[in-house]
């Protein structure tokens, strides 16, 4: 009989497996080994499914060990239920599991989770993969509480996405944000969903448009339409009175093998070509990188030299 025996959904939870086995020392050689790894005290899962999983599905895993030895139902919210939606953040995924519970005074704090009764009485939840979560409505803008106007943006912008099969509206925001009354941060919430669009088809992209409002530039419109004699192009950002394109460059586009197909050259090949098709349209073309959307001076520069104007210019 080996430990594997007794996982259930893949953790191995401790009370469990003692009363089969007389050493109990086993789990620890087994943690030294690399074969387990402790997600919390009492609940471990195997090494291989530990080194296979990228962090986000970690920071899930790590949420499944909070709810498998809860002493009662909870919900999860917060970056954790953006975890479980999948919703794309910046940064990394933290080691708590975020808890949505009723405020009941003090001295609630354990290692490894974090409860927050901010907007608990009204906030919406449905079950998400039989976990009871916060909706994504709510999930979304309570990440936009906590970061950033150009990290949230990012986030809302996936939540509105028109590819996402788990979407919602720009209604379902407003509607959410009016239920949820946040006693500070209201204008911020209000700015980030005001500027927030189902048009972005990434992250970064997201990242890119909200920098480039920041940094005073005239709106580009978003996912426009070419056609020349091989074909339909579609553009990131069009700054059409002064003909010129912006396409975004994320590093993911040549290394993701669905972008890729393993043949990074390739892409950059395709590119070019693509490019050359929009200059003999009568275009300019500016390509946005990571690296610009990091340093929005280098990005402000690029901008200017390639001619984009700003909010208010000629």
């Amino acid at each position: 009989m080996t430990l594997d025996t007794f996982a259930r959904d893949g953790l191995i939870l401790t009370h469990q497996i003692r009363p089969h086995f007389d050493d109990h020392r086993m789990i620890r050689r087994a943690v030294d080994r690399g074969e387990l790894v402790r997600l919390r005290r009492g609940v471990y899962i195997d090494g291989d499914s530990w080194n296979s999983a990228d962090a986000r599905e970690r920071h899930v895993l790590r949420i499944r060990a909070t709810l498998a030895i809860a002493e009662r139902p909870v919900v999860i919210a917060g970056i954790s239920a953006a975890a479980l939606w999948g919703v794309p953040i910046a940064g990394d995924w933290p080691l708590e599991t975020t808890v949505l519970d009723e405020w009941r005074g003090g001295g609630r704090s354990e290692p490894g989770v974090k409860r927050t009764a901010a907007g608990f009485r009204t906030a919406n939840t449905v079950e998400l993969g039989g976990i009871r979560v916060t909706n994504l409505s709510r999930t979304v803008l309570d990440l936009a509480r906590a970061h950033s106007f150009i990290d949230a943006v990012g986030s809302l912008d996936w939540a509105l996405w028109r590819r996402n099969e788990a979407r919602v509206t720009l209604d379902d925001l407003v509607d959410e944000l009016e239920a949820l009354l946040p006693r500070t941060g209201r204008h911020h919430l209000e700015r980030v969903v005001g500027f927030a669009t189902h048009l972005s088809d990434s992250y970064g992209e997201s990242s890119a448009r909200a920098v480039i409002h920041q940094l005073g530039f005239d709106a580009p419109d978003l996912q426009a339409e070419f056609r020349d004699g091989r074909g339909r192009m579609v553009v990131d950002f069009l700054w059409r009175r002064a003909g010129i394109i912006g396409e975004f460059d994320g590093k993911e586009k040549y290394t993701r093998d669905e972008y890729a197909m393993g043949q990074p050259g390739e892409v950059v090949w395709r590119e070019k070509k693509r490019e050359d098709r929009l200059r003999q349209l009568g275009f300019g073309v500016v390509r946005i990188l990571t690296s610009h959307v990091a340093h929005p001076k280098e990005l402000e520069r690029l901008l200017l030299d390639a001619g984009v104007p700003r909010r208010g210019g000629s």
